[in-house]
């Protein structure tokens, strides 16, 4: 009987050859980049909600003036602008009459003059 098999190679020699070492290399930089436009648009959504928070405290300013003056506003679309913050924001007020003859719905959306936050309120108030 002849050993006809091929030599078998020494098992003490385990590695990765350079196709794998390049297929992994692959694999890690396409993660990495992936984690750093996710930590990116993380930054970007931080800042949309620090000016989403602070839209949402003009318009709550804005509601209680509306609240608490005397006199109603009057029914129809206005824009005005405020600084607040340290930042200069455009408020859009919407006021109609309801069902109720003696109630106002006001509608307020407050939006930063440079930026991409808004914050969206409604209030009711009476028109006399």
């Amino acid at each position: 009987m002849g050993n006809d098999a091929a030599p078998l190679s020494r098992s003490g020699e385990a590695g990765f050859t350079l196709l794998e070492m390049l297929v992994a290399l692959s694999i890690i930089s396409i993660a990495a980049l992936t984690l750093v436009r996710l930590d990116a648009f993380a930054v970007r959504t931080a800042g949309d909600l620090d000016e989403s928070t602070l839209a949402g405290i003009v318009a709550q300013n804005r509601a209680v003036e509306l609240w608490s003056d005397t006199a109603p506003p009057t029914i129809g679309n206005s824009t005005s602008g405020v600084a607040n913050a340290g930042r200069n924001w455009r408020i859009e007020q919407r006021v109609a009459k309801t069902a109720d003859d003696s109630l106002l719905r006001i509608d307020l959306t407050v939006r930063p003059e440079a930026g991409r936050g808004q914050a969206v309120l409604t209030i009711i108030r009476p028109s006399r």
